[in-house]
């Protein structure tokens, strides 16, 4: 959703975290790895990303300006929703990434109830009042990047 405001390095950074996040479960749900496949797309990115990338230490390097790491933080939360069910792994996971982005506990918590709230209502052929919040909570997302 926000990933095209990513410089290419934070694509790369992003792409690799979630594949971290992708695997922390221990489960390939299908809702995840398509979700994944189109982050990718969304991206511009075909190449696969190694093993060993994604097994390496969390760096976040890329992430210089805060509107970067809202963006991939919101971003991997709303994949560790993707299926529905989330594991207490990814959860630790997105912490972890959030704690590197020296996020305090409250952001970690407001954007984690935003991911739930968007994917309830990402849907293409929302209407009405679903689309007016829908519309409410891109434009909360982009206020979170702007403070």
């Amino acid at each position: 959703m926000f990933l095209d405001m990513l410089n290419e390095a934070q694509r790369e950074a992003f792409l690799i975290m979630a594949g971290r996040l992708a695997i922390a479960d221990g489960e390939d749900s299908a809702e995840e790895l398509e979700a994944l496949s189109d982050l990718k797309r969304e991206m511009g990115i075909t190449r696969e990303v190694k093993m060993d990338e994604i097994l390496a230490d969390v760096d976040v390097s890329a992430f210089d300006t805060h509107k970067g790491r809202v963006i991939a933080a919101l971003e991997l939360l709303r994949l560790a929703y993707a299926d529905e069910y989330v594991h207490e792994a990814e959860i630790a996971e997105v912490r972890l990434v959030c704690e590197a982005m020296v996020f305090p506990e409250e952001w970690l918590t407001t954007m984690g109830e935003w991911a739930t709230r968007f994917n309830q209502v990402d849907d293409e052929d929302v209407e009405g009042e679903m689309l007016e919040y829908k519309e409410a909570l891109i434009q909360h997302a982009h206020q979170m990047m702007e403070m």
